[in-house]
Formats: C-alpha cells, sequence, structure tokens
C-alpha cells in the first residue's frame, strides 16, 4: 500500500470520528502540535504529511497504521508472505543408494525429504568434469554399515549424508583438507577418501584398521564417472 493510501484513510478516519462528534479539527490539531492551517489543508487533501507527522496524528488518535490498510490487501500479502520469504529448500532422501546413481530419481524411491537452508546449498560451489546438467544437485542418502565403518570416527551409525552430484573432480574443496565422496562400488555408494593411480579409483578409508579398496576404471569411460558426488554435509539421527 502507498502512503498517499494511508493518508486517504486516515483522513476518512478522521472525518468519520468528527461526524460523530468525538473530536474537531482544532482539538486534534493542538493536540498533535500542528497549526490548525496545517491541519486544515491534510483534511481537506491540500497537502501530505511527514512520517513524522504521521506517528503524531497516530499517537493522538491512538490507531496503529495497520488500521490504515485494507484488510484485503493485508490478507492476500500475509497468504504470499510464506512463499516469498521461503529460505529453505527440501532435499530428497532415497531410499537405496541405486537411485542416488542415476540422474533424475524414480519417485517411487524417494522415502522422504529434508529442509535445507537454501544460503548453505547456495554457498557449495560445483566442480564437475562431464555433463551433469541433467543431474538433480543435491541428493540424501543414508550411510551403510560398511562405510560407516571404514570412516569412523567421520561417521557414525545413522548418518545420513548430503551428496552434491555437481562436484565430481578430485579437487580438495577444503585446502589441507579430504575430500569425502560417494562412489559407485556395486550397487552401494561407498563413502571413502579418494585416489585415482593406475587405471584405478582408490578408495581410501579414515578408519586405518580398514582396507584400501581398488576399482578398476573401465576402457574409455573417466574415474569421475564412478563419482556420485562429494560429501558437503553430514547429520546424525538422535
Amino acid at each position: 500500500m502507498r502512503i498517499t493510501d494511508l493518508e486517504d484513510n486516515l483522513r476518512a478516519h478522521i472525518w468519520a470520528r468528527i461526524h460523530r462528534g468525538e473530536l474537531t479539527g482544532m482539538g486534534l490539531a493542538r493536540d498533535a502540535g500542528f497549526q490548525q492551517a496545517h491541519m486544515s489543508n491534510f483534511l481537506n487533501a491540500r497537502r501530505g504529511l511527514s512520517p513524522e507527522a504521521m506517528d503524531r496524528l497516530l499517537e493522538v488518535l491512538q490507531v496503529d497504521i495497520l488500521d490504515l490498510a485494507d484488510p484485503e490487501e493485508l490478507r492476500l500479502r500475509a497468504l504470499q508472505r510464506p512463499e516469498r520469504a521461503s529460505s529453505f529448500d527440501s532435499v530428497p532422501l532415497v531410499s537405496s543408494h541405486d537411485a542416488a546413481m542415476v540422474p533424475r530419481l524414480p519417485p517411487r524411491q524417494v522415502l522422504d525429504s529434508l529442509k535445507f537452508r537454501k544460503r548453505f546449498l547456495n554457498r557449495l560451489k560445483p566442480d564437475t568434469i562431464g555433463d551433469r546438467s541433467e543431474w538433480l544437485r543435491f541428493v540424501l542418502v543414508r550411510a551403510d554399515p560398511g562405510s560407516v565403518r571404514a570412516m569412523m570416527p567421520r561417521l557414525a551409525s545413522g548418518a545420513v549424508l548430503l551428496l552434491d552430484r555437481h562436484y565430481n573432480s578430485l579437487r580438495p574443496y577444503h585446502r589441507g583438507m579430504q575430500n569425502i565422496y560417494a562412489v559407485r562400488l556395486g550397487e552401494q555408494c561407498a563413502i571413502r577418501h579418494l585416489a585415482v593411480a593406475s587405471g584405478h579409483v582408490i578408495l581410501r578409508p579414515h578408519n586405518e584398521q580398514w582396507p584400501v579398496e581398488l576399482i578398476e576404471i573401465g576402457y574409455g569411460r573417466s574415474f569421475a564417472e564412478y563419482i556420485v558426488g562429494r560429501v558437503c554435509h553430514i547429520a546424525v539421527e538422535v
């Protein structure tokens, strides 16, 4: 609503109370500290009010500025506000790891969704090798027991992992820290640190007592094709 609309509604409110005998223009001017001519010019729409002058009038009249707004407009704004002000995005949680390995999630394998702040998701930097424009970027998976044991103490039982599937390079995301990846290992997304050497993807555990595993890179394929995505957030159910 524009300020001129509020002023028009305030004039109508004052005139209605004058006609009911509840106040006079002269008395209102005096109580608000206005000159009578100033009040007369306002009531007859020959001039507007400064924000400070309107505040003084509202205080004397004991009227809230929302009382001057159009109720229908307020109702419509209230209905629209949650959508405009929404600061969260829903990220799907898949029921099986093989669903996380395909560009578009099969609807029947979406188990649930969790809310993440848009600001957090938008800050995450992608680093894509190859074309993943058709891939839904963020997906949630539950860590399988083998991955939990291999990555202890970085992972705990019940961990839910946010995967950025537009990050399938080996470039460290944080300087001096190893990335954690979801990588194709049969029908599972094995969660490991990764390296590449001698035609193999090397799955390195965080737990030193867990064995290193190798995936042979197929002829004509890139190591990046085996990477499902970078683990960019770990949540644990309690």
